[in-house]
């Protein structure tokens, strides 16, 4: 009988040593395209209403809608996606050759010649002062610092055009990957649910919650970030300030913070304007800030978009943005409060089955 227990063991040991390293090779394998499989599962939990439109319409025909859809997901976002990059960057070039060619008006061509103007000689010396460092030691750590500096835009501009490389792979991959998301993505979704340890009806609940969590996040919080982001550009350039989209991406990420939201770059602009003298753009931001980008979209757009979620949903939203772009980048944008309401939607699974009352995280 001992034998037969030690075996036993033995045997289930070696089978999770063997999960355990198999799962990592995979991990391995899949490193390099965790990007692109996570945007693709983005883009489709996005775009599943369209999804299920073409299956009504076509149901004998999946393939081909897949196909259809894919490419019209690549048209529609992608190709904008691009372009917005692309202008953001070319906007960034251009404050920066703004700001060169203000140092050079003042004749700075070089670090030494910046740190000679008046009011930046006052501030590093005021600084030097309160650390109690010492004139010759303050000059070795500032060339040291531009050493640095200088070594890391060399690197930067080198791993560019491999970063346009990646950039383009990784589309490819998206589209891709999507397509069979499209296709196939409702039995991966069963069968992964079909893992938990819990009942039939557990597993419903947690379809229900997570679809209702990721719709919420989806249609309400995001796609009401994205409109208040594009409005704001807008009236940006309107306004006739400088670098619209730029100011309207800030918008769009701000506009997920519990307080200020777009006021805090719509704000800050009017009053740029007004203390330039550009007064009618102050006044027509300061107008089209309020109740355009921040009315419309609150007590038009957004009770429209999210019906019946609630203040977790909100605090998910919140907590996911912001500690995904710290965690993963932009890409955390989307993870981040994904991987929260997976997180919620298990939590509720693990009470019903402990037969405690329900997290309602969906209203």
């Amino acid at each position: 009988m001992d034998e037969v227990n030690h075996t036993r063991i033995y045997a289930v040991i070696f089978f999770l040593l063997a999960v355990l390293g198999i799962g990592f090779v995979c991990y391995r394998v899949l490193v390099p395209f965790l990007a692109a499989i996570a945007w693709a599962i983005v883009l489709a939990v996005a775009f599943q209403r369209p999804w299920s439109f073409l299956e009504r319409r076509m149901p004998r025909h999946r393939t081909l809608a897949a196909a259809l859809l894919t490419l019209a997901v690549a048209a529609v976002v992608l190709v904008p996606a691009g372009l917005l990059v692309g202008a953001l960057a070319s906007q960034t070039i251009a404050a920066a050759t703004k700001i060169t060619t203000s140092l050079s008006a003042r004749d700075v061509r070089s670090f030494s010649d910046f740190v000679a103007l008046p009011k930046v000689a006052r501030v590093l010396d005021d600084a030097r002062v309160r650390a109690g460092i010492s004139p010759e030691d303050f000059q070795k750590l500032a060339a040291a610092a531009v050493t640095r500096v200088s070594t890391v835009a060399g690197a930067a501009s080198g791993k560019l055009v491999l970063g346009v490389f990646n950039a383009m792979l990784t589309v490819l991959l998206v589209i891709f990957l999507l397509f069979f998301l499209f296709r196939d993505g409702e039995r991966m979704a069963a069968a992964a649910i079909d893992l938990l340890p819990t009942d039939a009806d557990g597993r419903n609940r947690m379809s229900r919650s997570l679809q209702s969590m990721l719709a919420a996040i989806f249609r309400g919080s995001l796609m009401c970030a994205l409109v208040q982001g594009l409005l704001g550009a807008i009236g940006w350039r309107i306004a006739g300030l400088p670098s619209p989209v730029l100011a309207g991406v800030v918008m769009a990420i701000v506009s997920l913070l519990p307080l200020g939201g777009t006021a805090l770059v719509w704000l800050p602009g009017a009053v740029w304007a007004w203390s330039t003298g550009h007064h009618a753009a102050a006044v027509f931001l300061l107008l089209w800030g309020f109740f355009v980008t921040v009315l419309l979209v609150d007590t038009v757009l957004r009770p429209m978009l999210v019906r019946g979620a609630d203040e977790l949903t909100t605090l998910i939203v919140f907590l996911g943005v912001f500690g995904g772009l710290a965690a993963f980048g932009l890409l955390g944008i989307f993870i981040g409060p994904v991987a929260l309401a997976i997180a919620v939607a298990l939590l509720e699974v693990m009470r019903g089955q402990a037969g405690s009352p329900r997290l309602d995280a969906a209203g």
